[in-house]
C-alpha cells in the first residue's frame, strides 16, 4: 500500500512540474521552430505558425516563399543564419500565451534578439 501511495505522490509531482513551467515548453518549442529554419525546412516552420492551420494553399505557399526570401536575405546581409539560442520566455498568469526571446546568431559575427510570440493550443506550443 505504501508503494502505490509513493507511486502516486510522485506522479503528481511529475506532472504537477511539467505544467508548471510553461516559459520552458515555449522557449523550447520557439526554439525549435527556428531551427527549422535555419536548415532551410520553410515548410515545417510555416507550418508551426498558429495562422497557419486551416490556411489555404495559396496563402501558405506564399508564407513558405515569404520564409525562402527572408532566409536569402539574411544570407546576404548576414552570411545567413548560423546558431539559435534561447534567452529568456514570459509566460501569462495562465500559461497559455509567451514571448520567448531567442538570440540569432550569424555568418558575420552579429547576434539579433528576436521575440517569439507564442500560444498554447491543445497541449502544443505555436508561434502566433
Amino acid at each position: 500500500m505504501k508503494q502505490i501511495l509513493y507511486f502516486i505522490i510522485l506522479a503528481a509531482a511529475f506532472s504537477a512540474c511539467s505544467s508548471r513551467h510553461p516559459e520552458e515548453q515555449a522557449a523550447k518549442a520557439a526554439k525549435q521552430y527556428y531551427d527549422l529554419l535555419l536548415r532551410g525546412k520553410y515548410e515545417a516552420f510555416v507550418d508551426a505558425r498558429q495562422d497557419s492551420q486551416g490556411a489555404s494553399a495559396e496563402y501558405r505557399s506564399q508564407l513558405v516563399d515569404n520564409m525562402r526570401m527572408f532566409a536569402a536575405q539574411m544570407e546576404k546581409e548576414h552570411q545567413g543564419m548560423r546558431d539559435v539560442r534561447i534567452v529568456n520566455c514570459i509566460a501569462d498568469e495562465e500559461g497559455r500565451a509567451a514571448n520567448a526571446f531567442l538570440a540569432v546568431c550569424f555568418g558575420d559575427s552579429t547576434i539579433e534578439e528576436v521575440v517569439v510570440p507564442m500560444v498554447e493550443h491543445d497541449g502544443q506550443w505555436r508561434m502566433r
